[in-house]
């Protein structure tokens, strides 16, 4: 794409009615072609019409070359894949083990690795929290009674779903941590 064929901000229009109305008041455009240059100023929609306002004058206020907004906006920085790996697997670990694998990889290749061992710690307090809220919830129905019963399948459900999940996003680069868990471990 032609950097004449990109559409024209309100910035740059505004800033070219200023300059029309400079050259206005110094006397370089008379008012028959200062309202004929306004008016074409006003409603132009890409660069190469607004510049076309500035023909046979002297200054043309849009520039030609691309400026830094429209530039091709830098690729994103990705964290270091260090760790990706070993991280994802901390955090479905969980499926087997619950927090006695997300357990091991803090204790093993956490301390070799400080990406691993954020992506582990935060697997393993999830998976504590789970585990603490599960017997939580058998205490009080076997307390309350068997009516709520019913939470242990949400729980269960919502406990698979989050552990995937934030294997799939510890694979795909990112930082996930958790909703809802106590950060127990540092």
């Amino acid at each position: 794409m032609s950097t004449s064929e990109l559409r024209v901000t309100t910035d740059q229009r505004d800033r070219a009615v200023e300059i029309l109305q400079e050259m206005y008041a110094d006397g370089r455009v008379d008012k028959f072609e200062f309202d004929t240059r306004l008016e074409l100023a006003l409603n132009a929609k890409t660069r190469a019409e607004l510049n076309g306002t500035f023909d046979g004058l002297l200054a043309r206020p849009v520039p030609t070359h691309v400026p830094a907004a429209f530039s091709r906006p830098m690729p994103l920085q990705r964290r270091p894949t260090d760790g990706r790996g070993l991280g994802t697997v901390a955090h479905w670990l969980g499926y087997p083990t619950s927090f006695v694998g997300p357990a091991l990889v803090v204790a093993t290749a956490g301390q070799k690795n400080p990406a691993v061992r954020r992506h582990a710690v935060e697997a393993l307090n999830f998976q504590l929290t789970a585990f603490l809220a599960f017997a939580l919830l058998g205490v009080a129905t076997g307390v309350v009674g068997s009516f709520l019963g019913f939470a242990f399948p949400i729980l269960g459900v919502m406990w698979f779903i989050l552990t995937g999940v934030g294997g799939l996003a510890t694979a795909a680069g990112s930082d996930f941590r958790y909703p809802f868990t106590l950060r127990l471990i540092k």
